[in-house]
């Protein structure tokens, strides 16, 4: 049976919170509905800022919600932990959002956890609508280290509860994001690092289509590069930069995070929407 989570009391502004973006912290596809930054509403650690009305209005961001304190914590209350699984997320007792959360048991990638959300009505007042959320979360990252990854869609303005895993991908308004709490700022020197890495493109959280496993290998003495390939994308030609930024010019982009350059996240985007891609993951 599925069950309701109620979220306790959230003091509100008297006036709309809007997003403070920081782009050191990682990147979106379309900066227009989805920026990264660090959190004004619900805690203070990284997530994402979306539209502040529906239909979205490009440009018109609530505040940026931090991830950990904010849909990840409703999600694992939720839930119940660890446990996989769908649920309802409640707010003052009315279903605000349907949840999953998925983590991956074996191979590249495990112990990656995909978070996902399905809006289901209007937020409160300064709340962003969230439309069709994912959140991957990077493993092993110690909190102040914590890199995400995922993609969203804009709410088809569905007030629907019946189960439905269809998070709105095929709009032509899907961003793909990442966004991590300690960018690299000084590249170290790596020999053949290996990174085991997630893809998500067009998410589906009964069936865990749309998700891809891979190795990327990064190399760097001043220069560098990062070679590989995930879902078909070859990442021969991407370089990296001495401020830890990686990118080959055109459709690669993203960023290591960590004083070691621990974890890598970024995003493929490239002409249109449907084949966008947003990937992270840790040294092996």
């Amino acid at each position: 049976m599925k069950k309701l989570l109620l979220v306790s009391a959230i003091a509100l502004a008297a006036s709309p919170v809007f997003a403070v973006p920081d782009a050191t912290k990682g990147g979106s596809s379309n900066t227009a509905y989805v920026q990264v930054g660090t959190g004004d509403i619900l805690g203070a650690g990284v997530g994402i800022a979306m539209p502040a009305y529906h239909p979205a209005v490009p440009g018109y961001l609530a505040g940026v919600v931090s991830f950990e304190a904010g849909p990840i914590k409703m999600a694992n209350q939720a839930i119940g932990g660890g446990a996989n699984g769908n649920y309802y997320i409640a707010v003052y007792g009315s279903l605000m959002s349907e949840t999953w959360k998925y983590t991956i048991a074996g191979g590249a990638g495990v112990g990656t956890e995909i978070y996902t959300y399905r809006q289901l009505k209007s937020p409160l007042w300064n709340f962003p609508h969230f439309g069709g959320e994912v959140i991957a979360k990077v493993p092993g990252l110690a909190t102040s280290n914590a890199v995400y990854f995922g993609e969203w869609a804009p709410w088809d303005g569905s007030a629907g509860t019946a189960h439905d895993p269809d998070l709105g991908m095929d709009s032509s308004l899907r961003t793909v994001y990442y966004v991590g709490e300690n960018p690299t700022s000084s590249m170290p020197n790596l020999t053949n690092v290996a990174y085991d890495v997630v893809g998500i493109q067009k998410y589906n959280p009964d069936t865990q289509a749309g998700v891809y496993t891979g190795t990327l290998t990064a190399n760097f003495s001043g220069t560098g590069s990062i070679t590989g390939t995930l879902n078909g994308v070859n990442f021969s030609g991407t370089s990296i930069s001495s401020d830890g930024s990686f990118s080959n010019g055109s459709t690669i982009s993203g960023k290591f995070y960590g004083n070691s350059a621990e974890a890598l996240a970024g995003m493929y985007d490239t002409t249109g929407v449907a084949n966008d891609m947003a990937f992270g993951g840790a040294q092996q």
